[in-house]
């Protein structure tokens, strides 16, 4: 197996970035099939995926329909909560009466919402279709498995793969919408899903080595588009640190830097293979390339505070002020003006990248 792969990390809104990128590179190939032959996807990196995945017959109008899905997107077809209030006090008691009637809270916000528009979006037995016809090599969704404390990457694929180490596993299953709504549940904002007598919740949560599937899935490159900017080389003063403060840093950690660090880990491996003087070792270099943003993504959403819908409003009146926590908003603001801005910017980033991508790309159809 040598295909390319195509990694997809999670972020909430700002996934909307990847769409920029993907855009940009459907601009690059002029076949309609799907370049990427490994697909897989974490947290909301896991929506964009299982789309391309569905759709790896068509990858250039799977593009635009993406493109045109995100950009209409609104926090209504996103979320729901029947907890938060106007202010504190009335949430409170939305609380305690929940509590009192018996019924189990274990997240703020509902995800209804977001399971109708996938199922309205994705046709999940085209994916089988793409497989059977060598559009697709493979999908995996991953998720956390609560229970068990472990990551688990849901694999499709025609070939008998899967794999066991620690914490983290790969299981043969048809990739279905229960699967990605596991896998965008972030903790205590989304209710965990149960799948085969077990609650999943976001795919990054324990993913201590989220390029690890695609490679078990036999890519030989990698294009992993993340949704971290590079970290500030000034760290930001302030005299206090909200909730949100702390919810988005605690967000930070739970959706990046396992990327960051397996990226790390691979260009050292990748390193140690090509200085070494015996070839008796199993391991294969990797071409990657990861793409980021440029720019802050709090920098772009404080263009669009206008646009705070009420129930984020309400939600950042819990924990802290829109001002104070804009890391947090640009995580959880589905709305069009702020998507289109993500969008473009992918757009404009992946030009960056061009080059890079495309010399990992060309290295395959060398071979």
């Amino acid at each position: 197996m040598n295909h390319i792969g195509l990694v997809l990390s999670g972020g909430g809104a700002r996934t909307a970035f990847q769409v920029g990128v993907l855009k940009a590179m459907k601009e690059w190939f002029n076949e309609d099939v799907c370049p990427f032959k490994v697909i897989t996807g974490s947290s909301a990196g896991s929506i964009n995926a299982a789309y391309l995945a569905a759709n790896a017959d068509r990858f250039h109008d799977a593009i635009n329909r993406l493109n045109t899905m995100w950009r209409t997107l609104s926090t209504k077809n996103i979320y729901k909560s029947e907890l938060l209030a106007f202010n504190k006090a009335k949430t409170m008691m939305n609380l305690f009466n929940n509590m009192r009637k018996g019924n189990t809270t274990n997240s703020i916000l509902n995800a209804t919402p977001l399971a109708r528009l996938l199922s309205e979006e994705i046709d999940f037995d085209r994916i089988q279709y793409c497989l059977d016809n060598n559009f697709l090599h493979g999908v995996a969704i991953t998720a956390t498995n609560f229970q068990e404390s472990m990551s688990t990457s849901f694999v499709q694929s025609n070939q008998d793969i899967e794999w066991e180490r620690v914490r983290r596993s790969g299981v043969q299953s048809k990739v279905k919408l229960k699967h990605l709504m596991a896998s965008t549940a972030i903790p205590f904002l989304f209710p965990p899903v149960k799948i085969q007598k077990r609650f999943y919740g976001d795919g990054s949560l324990r993913n201590f080595a989220p390029l690890s599937s695609a490679i078990r899935c036999g890519a030989k490159q990698l294009i992993i588009v993340g949704v971290r900017e590079k970290d500030s080389v000034e760290p930001e003063e302030k005299d206090q640190i909200s909730f949100g403060d702390i919810f988005s840093k605690i967000l930070n950690t739970i959706l990046f830097d396992s990327l960051d660090i397996d990226h790390e880990r691979l260009t050292r491996i990748n390193q140690t293979i090509s200085t070494s003087k015996s070839n008796k070792t199993k391991l294969q270099e990797i071409d990657s390339v990861i793409i980021r943003p440029s720019v802050s993504f709090k920098e772009i959403i404080q263009n669009y505070y206008y646009e705070c819908p009420n129930i984020l409003s309400q939600l950042m009146n819990i924990i802290g002020s829109k001002k104070g926590s804009a890391h947090l908003m640009s995580y959880l603001m589905f709305e069009p003006g702020y998507l289109n801005a993500l969008i473009d910017q992918g757009y404009k980033d992946a030009h960056q990248y061009k080059d890079q991508i495309l010399e990992v790309i060309n290295k395959k159809a060398l071979e």
